[in-house]
């Protein structure tokens, strides 16, 4: 069975005084909520990622995130790429 990959989430991001953001591989908000064990995933298998680039600056703008917030906002890379297919259903149910 083929998962569809547009749900699974790719990032966690967080910003400070607002709910986290989850985004899918396109940087589509996936929910506007994380679970503690997304946190905690994010905290211990995920890989602080930039927001500096185009696909950042289109999600920023998209979501008000100003310029000097950005500064401020941690963002997580949740999929390297090599996981299986099992491992990507697991963390969609995150």
């Amino acid at each position: 069975m083929q998962i569809d990959l547009d749900v699974i989430p790719h990032y966690l991001v967080l910003r400070t005084g607002c709910q986290p953001y989850v985004l899918n591989a396109e940087r589509r908000v996936l929910r506007r909520e994380a679970s503690r064990l997304l946190h905690a995933f994010a905290r211990t298998r995920g890989a602080l990622t930039s927001i500096a680039n185009d696909e950042w600056n289109d999600f920023s703008g998209s979501e008000s995130i100003s310029p000097a917030e950005r500064a401020e906002v941690r963002a997580y890379g949740l999929v390297c790429g090599a996981e299986s297919e099992h491992q990507l259903r697991l963390l969609a149910d995150l």
